[in-house]
Order: structure tokens, then sequence, then C-alpha cells
């Protein structure tokens, strides 16, 4: 979390929205401040997720533009962690901080558990196929969706801040912002069609999904955007192998990614039909992802934080240089 945010953020602001929720604040545990500050807490005895966003990182609107997209995909079959209102009926409610405000919203916990990082089994065939049908019932779903108000419209991919990566990159990584730009432009070629583009979560790597006896449950749609699906499909393989291969030969990987992409595509091609085409676009969006991963850690860190990620930092910094992607793909052929 940045710093002049972690400054605004107090107890009083989080037992008064848990007040407002009808969470006992002696029940609340954090569970993560990186983007925006998370907590578990009961109602009634029952475990929720309590949500609190920095109006710096996303309007009222905006949150209200996710929670009901959130909740409209829970009504048409897919499987996420439902948004639930307060004591005075609202999705979402406004901490005021001087000028600013924290936005509090509440969720659904989702049943099961996260993968386990440290066991080479992981994911299962079966669970990747679950979650290519999972993302493919998103898609699906996601392509008749309207918004109740105009207002509470997602932004488009390119309306993301990290897309602005001179602002946070350093005069050194002049040459990556130059690359950054050039993926931009390529990106602008690309089609759209229902069938291809629309809301999305952006963000569906392992980190962001429960499984509970084979049934995987998303959350986190904090960073829904509209954008290509190819991206989700991209998205999930990179955090896979990212998670999975630190440190191992690239044939390695490229060999577990194709097997990945093979089994994802056995769900997803059961709930929802996106041509070949999309497919070998896969390397691209996660070029994209490098540099955006690349830029939030500039955005999120200072120079003593970022010398703990150095590591990662220096190999997303190498492939950006060497124009490559995490992974490298047959073209695919369905």
């Amino acid at each position: 979390m940045e710093r002049e945010i972690e400054l605004q953020f107090s107890q009083e602001v989080l037992f008064e929205a848990a007040r407002r929720f009808g969470l006992s604040s002696d029940s609340l545990k954090l569970l993560g401040d990186f983007e925006n500050y998370v907590y578990e807490g009961k109602v009634g005895g029952v475990s929720h997720i309590l949500r609190l966003t920095h109006s710096s990182h996303r309007s009222t609107n905006m949150v209200l533009g996710e929670l009901e997209w959130i909740n409209y995909l829970a009504e048409n079959g897919v499987s996420v962690a439902k948004a639930f209102s307060s004591t005075s009926g609202k999705l979402a409610e406004e901490i005021r901080v001087g000028e600013d405000y924290f936005v509090a919203s509440l969720f659904q916990k989702a049943k099961g558990r996260l993968l386990d990082r440290n066991n080479p089994a992981e994911p299962t065939p079966e669970v990747i196929t679950e979650w290519g049908r999972t993302i493919g019932k998103m898609h699906r779903a996601t392509k008749h969706f309207e918004p109740s108000d105009e207002r509470f419209k997602r932004p488009q991919w390119f309306e993301d801040d990290l897309m602005c990566f001179a602002k946070y990159l350093p005069k050194e990584d002049k040459h990556i912002v130059d690359m950054g730009y050039s993926l931009l432009e390529y990106a602008e070629k690309l089609p759209q069609s229902k069938d291809s583009y629309g809301l999305i979560h952006t963000d569906v790597h392992a980190g962001n999904f429960f499984v509970d006896d084979g049934r995987i449950t998303v959350f986190d749609f904090d960073d829904s955007s509209y954008q290509w699906f190819a991206s989700d499909i991209a998205i999930a393989l990179y955090y896979t192998i990212w998670r999975k291969f630190d440190g191992h030969e690239q044939r390695e990987k490229d060999t577990y990614a194709q097997e990945f992409l093979e089994n994802f595509m056995i769900g997803y091609s059961a709930e929802n039909r996106l041509d070949d085409f999309w497919l070998n676009e896969l390397p691209y969006f996660m070029k994209l992802r490098d540099i955006t991963l690349y830029t939030v850690f500039h955005k999120k860190f200072d120079q003593s934080r970022l010398q703990r990620y150095s590591k990662l930092l220096n190999g997303i910094r190498t492939r950006i240089e060497q124009e490559a992607p995490i992974v490298f793909l047959d073209p695919y052929r369905g």
C-alpha cells in the first residue's frame, strides 16, 4: 500500500466500516493490504470478507460497477463470491477521511482453500479444466451485461493508470517505457467484437479463487475492466508459470504451459467459443502483463522495498528487454 494511504487508514475507519455492515469488530482479521485493505470478519457468526478501497484507487461509482457485475455473474450461474448490502441497504459505503474517503464493501467468503503453492501436483489437470470452464462461463455471461447506470461502467483497459508507464518507472527504464508504449500501439490494431471483447476479471490467477471439492469460486474483481477475453486466459497461464517454475529451465516451462493450455481450453471451450486467432495472441498479452506488473511494483513500493523483489524484477526486466514472453507456445489450432 502507498505510504500516503497508510497514513489515512486507521482503526476508526475500519471499525466504522465494520459497523455499517453489521460485522463484529473483535472478529476482524487482516488478510491483505496491497491494493485494498481486506479483512475477514463475522456477521451473525458467519465469516464474510470486508474490503476497504481508497478513493485514489477507485471511486464509489467504480466499486458499484464492480459489485453490480459480480452479482450479475452470480445470478447467471457463474461461481463467484457475491457482494452483500450494508445494514442501510447499500452495496458500497463511503467512510470519509478529510477530503478523501474509503469505499467499504462486503463479500461472501468463498468455500474451500487456495491451491497449495508448495505442492508440485497442484493445480491438477482437473482443476485446470474447471478453471477454464469457470472463465469460459464468465465470458459467455458478460456478453449480455449492461450496467444499470452509465456512471457505474467499468474502465476500458487502456484507462488503467498502470498503462502510464512513464509516470512510475525511473528514467533509467526509458527503454522499458518505450517497449510498453509499443505494445499499446499493437493493441490498438486488434479487432474488437462482443465475441472477443467485454468486461472481464483481468486477474484470475490462483490467488484469486478457492477450490472446494473440484469447484472453483472466483473473488477479487477489483481490477475488472473492458478487455479482450484472451487476456484472462493469458493471465491464468502467466501466473501459474511464475508461481510454479521460478528458476526452472525455459524448455520445462514451455512444456508445462502447453499442457496447461490444452487442459484449460477443454473447460473453456465447453462454455464459450473463442476463435483460435486469440489464442495465438496469448504471448502478446503475457508481454503486456510483464510490463504492467513491473510498473505496479514501482508504483506501490519505494526503493528500499523494491530491493526485496530485485530477483523477480530483474527477471521481468530481462524478458522485456529480450521482447520475450514468459513462455513460448506452439501455434494453437484448437
